[in-house]
């Protein structure tokens, strides 16, 4: 790639947050802090709202055919429908720029993003989608689903979209506190189905049966198998910690393990929400695999970085070994 190629890539996030934003809602968008009519606005909707409670009593009518509405004063139900119409759109106006203001607070700590521009029916479908959130912590996850697809087009399908438009904030919550234990294989995300560990962190059935309703993830168990040798282990890993699964002979051993999965849609808003990962989850998990399968050697590693190609680099230190340890002495000063 040439000096020219390589500077066209690079392009500023704030920039092309702007313009998409701008391009899908029809009007120029300015971040917040350079936004100088927030107290007028803010003021504007206060009145309108004053006026639609205030105006709000549709005159009702009795008569020998039941109820109905007087429609004789045509231009003040015409007033407080404009009213209320106007207030809805401003409504609709604030949850958006809210939203997108978690976006660009996102991104002004990023350098450059993709020069791919942002699909208009994604952005179209997106702000459709969030004009009617208003629950500050459901637009934080919605501004990191703008800002995730600003930096890579793509990232998230419309099919996660419509899914996370569905969910409740309670729903939300629940995804959070389950997504924290996540693991990973491969291409798949999942927790395991082991009841013991994952009651010791909150998580039931009924749990993931909400979670399944919402297309996030499986309540059935499904089999996941691991492969390794002593030469060539296979790999298990969330974001903070890589466990290392290593068999006792040259040639490849393998188990199963009974997992619960996450769909294509929960690991993609799994990697936009970024809930903070559950490390002793983890190694509770990497001792009921080393207890249950004595032909295997089980260790766990600190990640120093992923790669975007997904090369882990991580520290040769067994924090495995080191929690047995501290265990032991723990036990010992008792």
């Amino acid at each position: 790639m040439g000096t020219t190629e390589i500077v066209q890539a690079l392009v500023s996030p704030a920039e092309k947050l702007i313009e998409a934003v701008s391009g899908a809602i029809g009007k120029a968008y300015e971040p917040k802090h350079i936004r100088k009519m927030a107290d007028a606005k803010a003021y504007e909707l206060k009145v309108i709202s004053d006026t639609v409670r205030n105006n709000s009593d549709v005159p009702i009518v009795y008569d020998s055919t039941g109820v109905s509405i007087d429609t004789s004063n045509f231009e003040e139900i015409a007033k407080r429908a404009s009213s209320r119409l106007a207030y809805q759109e401003i409504t609709k106006q604030q949850n958006i720029e809210a939203v997108a203001d978690n976006a660009y607070e996102e991104l002004e700590n990023v350098e450059n993003v993709s020069s791919e521009p942002v699909n208009p029916d994604w952005m179209f479908r997106f702000f459709n989608s969030v004009e009617n959130i208003s629950n500050k912590d459901m637009q934080k996850i919605w501004g990191h689903i703008l800002a995730g697809e600003i930096k890579q087009p793509n990232t998230y399908s419309f099919r996660t979209l419509e899914k996370l438009k569905n969910m409740t904030q309670q729903e939300a919550k629940d995804f959070q506190m389950v997504s924290s234990l996540a693991l990973q294989n491969g291409g798949r995300k999942f927790i395991l189905s082991e009841d013991s560990i994952l009651n010791k962190y909150g998580v039931y059935f009924s749990h993931l049966l909400e979670l399944e309703e919402c297309g996030l993830m499986t309540a059935q168990t499904l089999s996941l198998k691991i492969i390794a040798s002593a030469k060539e282990p296979d790999i298990i890993y969330n974001s903070g910690l890589l466990g290392l699964i290593s068999g006792k002979e040259d040639q490849n051993q393998t188990f199963s393990m009974s997992v619960y999965v996450f769909t294509e849609s929960g690991s993609q808003l799994i990697e936009a929400i970024h809930p903070e990962m559950n490390s002793q989850y983890f190694i509770d998990c990497l001792k009921s695999i080393q207890d249950n399968h004595n032909d295997f050697t089980v260790t766990a590693h600190n990640i120093n970085s992923i790669s975007p190609e997904g090369q882990i680099n991580y520290n040769k230190e067994d924090v495995l070994a080191l929690s047995d340890a501290h265990k032991r002495n723990e036990e010992k000063e008792l």
